[in-house]
């Protein structure tokens, strides 16, 4: 009887111990498949990571790793909710290990496209708190650049860029956002140096071409502006940004048929009309020159300024029911 229960005990004994034997593999093959997983194996490594994640042989900074992997992985799936999935990685790959610098970096970038720019920009300080490479710190600077100068803060937004290209003076990308920030600062000639930097270094890279149109445009160079829209027309038919701001181009030059072709009859009368009603708002209150007179303790050129910003919602509200109208008219 004795020796029937201690047969049964050793069984059951055996039974587990290989159990745990097959199991560890098991669960350190699918931590090296989520740490080395790709874009072309994307549903493969989130299983794996998965699979590691629960098994309860992780903690701390292996197990942040493991959150932080499946978190890029999700960037890799067509998920209509990938980006939360990402941002909840992220995060607990930060709560695991609060100097996972990497995960700080990609969480600002999330941040940034959801337009949550004081978060992008204190993950971005906490990651050079930890310490980053020369690689890390050019993708904070680019991050927490992005948000500043979305935030409107262009000198700010101008130093991490700048200090970005001190890292690599070639990259387009920091270049192009610089430019940009040139431009919002309005000093056009640095945008317009920066941008063709940019152009040179990347031909192919839309956003500077679309920059320094706008900036030929304030220059009052149209037919450069319209160069610029031109080749990133060849780069992409359908970009729109580029038919509207060549439109607006030849409408500058006097080229009312060309403006048509690009954007259709209705919004370019309606943009031509915006202008003269403008350009009529401006000359009656320069006219006026009653800068001190005041109606209800308001100046004459503050009223007109008012009107004039309204004229612009009131436009704006036009345009996009003539673009409705467009898009519901027969052929």
């Amino acid at each position: 009887m004795r020796s029937g229960i201690s047969l049964h005990v050793w069984l059951v004994a055996l039974v587990f111990v290989v159990a745990i034997a097959v199991s560890r593999p098991a669960a350190a093959d699918d931590r090296q498949a989520c740490l080395k997983g790709s874009k072309e194996t994307a549903d493969a490594t989130i299983a794996a990571c998965t699979r590691a994640i629960d098994s309860g042989d992780y903690d701390g900074g292996e197990l942040s790793n493991l959150y932080h992997h499946r978190g890029y992985a999700w960037s890799w799936t067509n998920l209509a909710d990938c980006a939360d999935r990402a941002l909840k990685d992220y995060t607990d790959a930060i709560r695991l290990e609060p100097e996972a610098v990497s995960s700080l970096l990609n969480r600002s970038h999330i941040y940034n496209q959801r337009h949550d720019y004081d978060r992008a920009i204190a993950d971005v300080d906490r990651a050079f708190e930890g310490g980053l490479s020369d690689y890390g710190k050019r993708v904070g600077y680019g991050e927490r650049g992005y948000a500043y100068q979305a935030k409107g803060d262009n000198d700010r937004a101008i130093a991490d860029y700048t200090d970005s290209l001190q890292l690599n003076a070639d990259n387009y990308v920091a270049l192009t956002g610089r430019g940009n920030a040139y431009f919002a600062r309005g000093d056009v000639d640095r945008v317009i140096a920066d941008c063709g930097q940019a152009i040179a270094l990347y031909p192919q890279y839309r956003d500077a071409y679309y920059y320094r149109g706008h900036a030929y445009q304030a220059k009052g160079d149209p037919d450069r502006a319209i160069a610029d829209y031109d080749q990133m027309i060849a780069l992409d038919p359908n970009d729109s940004d580029a038919h509207d701001g060549r439109a607006f181009a030849y409408l500058s030059s006097g080229d009312l048929r060309s403006a048509i072709s690009d954007v259709g009859l209705r919004r370019a009368l309606l943009w031509l009309a915006t202008i003269v009603l403008l350009a009529v708002i401006g000359w009656l209150c320069s006219r006026t020159g009653l800068h001190g007179r005041r109606w209800s303790g308001r100046t004459m050129i503050e009223i007109c300024e008012e009107q004039t910003v309204d004229m612009q919602h009131r436009n704006a509200a036009l345009e996009r029911i003539a673009l409705a109208l467009e898009k519901h008219s027969p052929g």
